[in-house]
């Protein structure tokens, strides 16, 4: 997995005008690519080497790359990422993108990322 090639593709994606729609699929595109074309890596990535804020901002395309690895391991991956963020070590004030610092507080980043946990949970086929 190319790791510098999807922070470079979460930055792109921090720089755009909210209504560009075209270049935020375009940005989640490369990163359902990215994080699908090795699910191993994309665990290992998640469980060690992902920040809070690309956790946040990847959490975006949870689903498109679950319906392709189609792999509950990942699912799972993602709840044990997102509880060892807590709120005694939050710090909104660390995030480098501006609207994280102003907007995305303890609580609306878990209700955020949650959400798109459970759309990736339910992009799984049931056998």
């Amino acid at each position: 997995m190319n790791i510098n090639k999807l922070r470079e593709s979460i930055l792109e994606l921090l720089s755009l005008h909210p209504n560009d729609d075209y270049r935020t699929e375009k940005c989640w595109k490369e990163e359902t690519e990215i994080l699908s074309e090795d699910i191993s890596e994309t665990i290992d990535f998640f469980t060690n080497q992902c920040t809070d804020e690309e956790f946040f901002w990847l959490s975006s395309v949870f689903s498109d790359v679950s319906e392709i690895v189609q792999s509950k391991q990942f699912v799972e991956t993602l709840c044990s990422r997102l509880a060892r963020v807590n709120r005694e070590t939050y710090n909104q004030n660390s995030f480098e993108s501006e609207h994280m610092r102003k907007w995305v507080d303890y609580d609306e980043y878990v209700r955020s990322v949650s959400m798109e946990i459970k759309y990736a949970e339910g992009a799984l086929n049931e056998e």
